[in-house]
């Protein structure tokens, strides 16, 4: 999976930077409403940092003491960081972590190994619900040295990033190896690992946020078509009614779960179009909220 997700973070064109600038500006507007609340913090933690291309490193570093960046993808991280005045990257501590907890298990290896000796679709099932059963812990051992430590916590665009796209691959060059029935049904116990994956992630996530902290996130939620738009331009009831149909299902149970977890009083939502490339337009939701104190 890391392979896989360095590779994703390396396929980018030379103009990205400058493309990305109206939707690096919608995510430094998430905090500026949090700083709004809290003029300074002392650490911020950012979960899925990347390439960095969609953070406003310098702006950060004036509203806080240290800025901790965690990604799979180290190279990426510095590479993102590299060209920031030595006084920003002075503030910046790099985290390399599989927010999933999956490497804790070798999981990648095994449904390989599975996949590649054509183990029975009905061993394949067992396995993604055994390591489904184990997330909550494997959860926690991620996120464990971070409890209670940051002002604020923000996830960067991951939902849609984590474990799915990577596994889909995978099975897609061993699907022909099964029945129509029985590779549906590893396809649904993929999905439902990818689900609580999310669950999990944010559950621990949020434990890293001090009492009355704050947290952000942002995510692309569906990708945008021209028949779409009317729909978008009804506003968020009738986004989240149509995402529900054609959106992308990790960043739904993404933004839920980030719900769940805030006092819904100081909850605020926004959404935006991000250019991503030449070919792909997402709509992007972006939440900020109040750590909810039960």
């Amino acid at each position: 999976m890391e392979i896989y997700q360095r590779k994703m973070n390396h396929n980018r064109d030379e103009y990205r930077k400058l493309r990305w600038q109206p939707h690096r500006i919608q995510v430094t507007g998430l905090f500026d409403a949090v700083f709004s609340k809290k003029a300074f913090a002392n650490k911020v933690a950012i979960v899925g940092a990347g390439n960095c291309d969609d953070l406003d490193l310098e702006y950060l570093a004036t509203k806080c003491n240290t800025i901790y960046l965690f990604d799979i993808d180290m190279k990426s991280m510095e590479k993102g960081t590299a060209n920031l005045p030595e006084r920003i990257r002075k503030k910046i501590q790099l985290v390399e972590i599989d927010v999933t907890g999956l490497d804790k298990v070798d999981f990648d290896h095994h449904l390989s190994s599975m996949l590649n000796r054509g183990e029975a679709e009905k061993g394949i099932i067992q396995y993604l619900k055994e390591t489904e059963n184990r997330l909550g812990q494997l959860s926690e051992s991620v996120f464990a040295n971070y409890y209670n430590d940051f002002d604020i916590v923000a996830t960067s665009a991951i939902y849609t990033q984590l474990f799915y796209n990577w596994a889909k691959e995978l099975f897609s060059d061993y699907e022909h190896q099964y029945q129509k029935k029985g590779a549906e049904e590893i396809k649904n116990g993929i999905l439902d690992l990818r689900d609580e994956i999310v669950r999990k992630m944010n559950h621990s996530i949020s434990k890293c946020i001090k009492q009355n902290g704050f947290c952000i996130t942002w995510t692309d939620i569906l990708k945008i078509e021209p028949e779409y738009m009317d729909t978008i331009n009804e506003g968020m009831n009738a986004i989240f009614a149509l995402a529900s149909n054609v959106g992308y299902g990790a960043a739904l149970i993404g933004v839920k779960t980030f719900i769940e977890k805030v006092d819904k009083s100081e909850l605020s939502l926004r959404y935006w179009t991000w250019d991503f490339n030449a070919n792909k337009q997402y709509l992007t939701i972006g939440i900020i909220g109040r750590l909810n104190g039960l």
